[in-house]
């Protein structure tokens, strides 16, 4: 896709000019994010419950999983309509991987040690099987991508065919979306009806907003990409 192509060729043209970071450094520094991230989810969470449970710890994981896998998939949309975003696009990779480190312990957490959601049994209810179904199948292609980010699969798999793998990622990211809005629907339209008492929404709610954003942004870059690709025509 003309896109991918033109936010890799700001990558070069980034790296070109610019000084380039060790990998040591992104790492270092996308980890250190991520864990004011979460300390800030976190906060969230007690300041408007009043206590940190391990449900909250599981959900504030999930929250920083979701949030850190689209900030990853958002950039080469935002690198595409606005220039100054172009000298992030080296955390891309960074970002994504991170995520789904916490995604990683957001599924260990929820299926070993979760004792108020018991596995498989609390899953496999009906009511929950939907939202179950959808972070298995994101599960799994994130996994995929995981497992092919790096120049050895590049080489192997082909650029070409690569790239193609790598939008699977939106993909996986509407499953990711799916999930989460059906197991938290229920809490969210109490506080989107004023039934509720809170003052503030679930911050469940507003990664959700966040992630609809990612999509909706990914959209209108494609849509800004074909009408590009006809008028050439």
């Amino acid at each position: 896709m003309p896109a991918e192509l033109n936010i890799q060729s700001k990558l070069e043209n980034h790296l070109k000019y610019s000084p380039l970071p060790r990998e040591v450094r992104l790492w270092g520094e996308t980890m250190a994010y991520s864990i004011i991230l979460f300390i800030v989810v976190s906060g969230y969470y007690f300041v408007t419950s009043g206590s940190f449970t391990e449900k909250v710890l599981n959900r504030a994981v999930g929250d920083v999983a979701l949030l850190m896998i689209g900030l990853s998939l958002i950039l080469s949309s935002v690198c595409y309509f606005w220039d100054f975003a172009d000298k992030y696009i080296i955390y891309r990779k960074h970002l994504g991987l991170v995520g789904v480190g916490y995604l990683l312990f957001h599924i260990i957490f929820s299926v070993t040690f979760s004792s108020y959601a018991p596995f498989p049994g609390y899953f496999l209810e009906d009511k929950r099987i939907a939202s179950f179904i959808g972070a298995v199948l994101a599960t799994i292609i994130f996994f995929i991508m995981t497992a092919i980010s790096n120049r050895f699969a590049i080489h192997e798999i082909g650029a070409a065919r690569w790239r193609k793998l790598m939008r699977l990622g939106h993909l996986a990211f509407v499953f990711t979306l799916f999930h989460f809005g059906v197991k938290g629907l229920p809490y969210w339209l109490p506080w989107m009806t004023g039934k509720s008492d809170a003052i503030f929404p679930s911050f469940g709610l507003i990664v959700f907003l966040f992630g609809s954003v990612v999509i909706l942004l990914r959209i209108a870059l494609w849509f800004s990409t074909m009408k590009k690709t006809d008028i050439k025509v």
